[in-house]
């Protein structure tokens, strides 16, 4: 028989009130990922991912953020933002356009706000160092005054890897910030399963060399890779905003149920990576409760035509 979904609906707003004195036990900082395992293994699933929701949306600088965000129009531009955004997508963005990994929903709605933008054009397939040779060759070449980069799912590692490798790099200066939607920021926990065991890396082999790739783009997405143990420093000036993806079980749909379940005792995930990793601690955040990595849905796009104005006046 086939699952559509993990488990029935969720009443979010009573489970909102449940996890309310465990949220303000955080005193308003935001648990980190061994945390929401433990709770995981405590209470479930469902109220260790509405807590990190709730710890998101109520943490002290987010919480007058999002107002600020809430607050902003649901308007396009009367004139040009004086910045251009520079896209970073996702794997696969190429082999599989449907999926959205390309940030074309994000790129429209940014041209729409008066920004001009532009795509990276990183490898489909291409490893983080591959493609963060490709992002380092493009912005020495950018002529742009003010940029902001915006990246999508594996997009994020690329970028991170290039301010690993580049710190030094005149370009950065310009850079006002990162825009993190669904980052794999430290990694990627579906990685750390898909290499755990010798017949799984077997089997990921033959699935790279069949798309004509190399087994290095898992094994550098592995949380455990050398690149993401290295704390992650950021330019002084560099402003961060995290789009983050927070699903219940409830919300994920039979295309993901593998991948999520696999890797549930990472604790909150989005059937990809544990959404905490998603989060740059640096930045500010947009929880978007009931969505997985996909980043597919109707709120999506209000919130990014308010999210882009706002980032007219930064």
């Amino acid at each position: 028989m086939v699952q559509y979904y993990l488990s029935p609906p969720v009443d979010e707003v009573h489970l909102a009130q449940e996890v309310a004195p465990l949220v303000r036990s955080f005193d308003g900082a935001v648990p980190g990922v061994e945390r929401l395992i433990e709770l995981t293994r405590e209470h479930g699933l469902d109220v260790s991912t509405m807590a990190l929701y709730e710890a998101l949306r109520t943490a002290p600088a987010n919480a007058d953020f999002l107002s600020r965000i809430d607050a902003e129009p649901i308007v396009t531009a009367s004139g040009p933002a004086g910045a251009k955004i520079l896209v970073i997508p996702a794997l696969f963005y190429r082999h599989y356009p449907e999926v959205g990994g390309d940030a074309a929903l994000s790129i429209g709605i940014a041209g729409a706000c008066g920004f001009a933008v532009e795509t990276i054009p990183i490898l489909s397939l291409g490893t983080v160092t591959e493609n963060a040779c490709i992002i380092r060759d493009h912005l020495e070449r950018e002529q742009a005054e003010r940029v902001w980069l915006l990246t999508a799912s594996k997009g994020a590692a690329d970028f991170r890897a290039y301010l690993q490798h580049h710190a030094g790099a005149a370009v950065i200066d310009r850079i006002a910030g990162w825009i993190n939607i669904c980052g794999l920021v430290e990694g990627c926990d579906l990685a750390d399963f898909d290499i755990a065991t010798p017949a799984r890396r077997l089997k990921f082999q033959a699935i790279c060399r069949a798309f004509g790739s190399r087994f290095d783009l898992l094994r550098e997405l592995s949380t455990t890779h050398d690149y993401w143990r290295e704390p992650l420093r950021l330019p002084p000036h560099l402003k961060v905003f995290n789009l983050s993806a927070i699903p219940l079980p409830s919300h994920i749909h039979k295309s993901l149920i593998n991948r999520y379940r696999a890797i549930r005792d990472r604790g909150p995930n989005d059937g990809m990576v544990a959404c905490r990793r998603t989060v740059i601690d640096a930045g500010l955040t947009i929880p978007f409760l009931g969505y997985d990595h996909f980043f597919r849905g109707p709120h999506i796009a209000p919130v990014l035509y308010r999210f882009f104005n706002y980032l007219r006046r930064q």
